[in-house]
């Protein structure tokens, strides 16, 4: 079955929107519906549609925000809110934070736990509203003290650093709100006393939430490390820690588009990254380090085995 001219055209022009298709009438309501049934297209959320291929090429966050592009089109008013603001916002975040749906602002009371399809409802008694390309959110302040009390810590972490680091809020400014809010705000609390807007992306800050969960001590974000013997070559490591008696470890979170980013691999093979990247550890161990330690996305997410390689480097517990 082939996906008729114009429900194809209704697609590539909601593509280029970064948006879903929607039917104009009731034919193109059916002949989307047709669409699904072949497997040619998908109905991600009522009364959307997108090319299936296309679709799946799109990783969770993005398909997040082509439906709330697309809401926001038939609903103008509608103000997103929580983890659905977090992604519109651009804080850095885990694709995990979607899989509950998407959030929107309420001040009517009674509606906080409602749900309006996969549309969840936020209530706040005044809704502070910012403006991010065309589409209604919450404050950056407001998103981040709504995902600190709606997220768990190793997942809002990363949201609070990213806003703090691109100063799209400050701690005053969220203390402040929770202040004013009739409500237990001390996992927001925590969140501040724990931030650290050093941590560069959202992997790290997940890995260092899971440091501070787990009583690891607390090490050095980003710190730099320069040869002795020539001031101009310098390398910036993820975590440090400076042990007594002198002994120096490192921890270096990998995350796989260090590998395969254009972006981050200045567009190098992925054999350059690796030989560059020897080159590297080899550098530090001969200026100060006595011991680097790879984490991957997947020891975080798993907790013990980046755990484990810590304190086996002899990382202490927080006294």
């Amino acid at each position: 079955m082939k996906v008729k001219q114009h429900i194809e055209q209704q697609l590539n022009e909601a593509q280029k929107a970064l948006r879903c298709a929607t039917a104009l009438c009731h034919t193109d309501q059916m002949a989307f519906l047709r669409c699904t049934h072949s497997g040619l297209v998908i109905s991600p959320y009522r009364g959307m549609f997108a090319d299936a291929s296309y679709w799946q090429s799109l990783n969770p966050t993005a398909q997040i925000l082509h439906i709330a592009r697309t809401l926001s089109v038939k609903l103008p008013s509608l103000v997103f809110a929580g983890p659905t603001a977090a992604a519109i916002h651009g804080f850095e975040h885990q694709w995990a934070i979607h899989h509950g749906g998407l959030y929107a602002a309420d001040t009517e009371h009674g509606l906080k736990n409602r749900s309006r399809g996969e549309l969840h409802r936020v209530y706040m008694s005044n809704i502070p509203i910012a403006h991010v390309d065309g589409v209604l959110v919450t404050s950056a302040t407001r998103t981040v003290v709504d995902c600190g009390l709606m997220l768990p810590f190793r997942n809002a972490l990363p949201i609070v650093n990213s806003a703090l680091a691109a100063s799209a809020t400050t701690r005053e400014e969220v203390q402040l709100l929770c202040d004013r809010m009739q409500r237990d705000c001390a996992s927001v609390t925590r969140l501040l006393l724990n931030a650290n807007p050093l941590c560069e992306n959202g992997g790290e800050s997940m890995m260092y939430a899971t440091i501070v969960e787990a009583g690891i001590a607390e090490p050095v974000v980003q710190h730099t490390f320069v040869n002795p013997n020539d001031t101009t070559e310098w390398y910036r490591v993820d975590f440090a820690w400076f042990l007594p008696g002198g002994r120096v470890v490192v921890a270096e979170y990998d995350g796989m588009t260090k590998y395969v980013d254009p972006a981050m691999t200045h567009r190098k093979s992925i054999e350059a990254v690796v030989t560059a990247q020897s080159h590297r550890e080899r550098s530090l161990l001969t200026w100060a380090v006595n011991a680097i330690v790879r984490i991957t996305y997947d020891d975080v997410v798993r907790r013990y085995p980046m755990i484990n390689k810590l304190i086996a480097e002899g990382i202490p517990l927080r006294s």
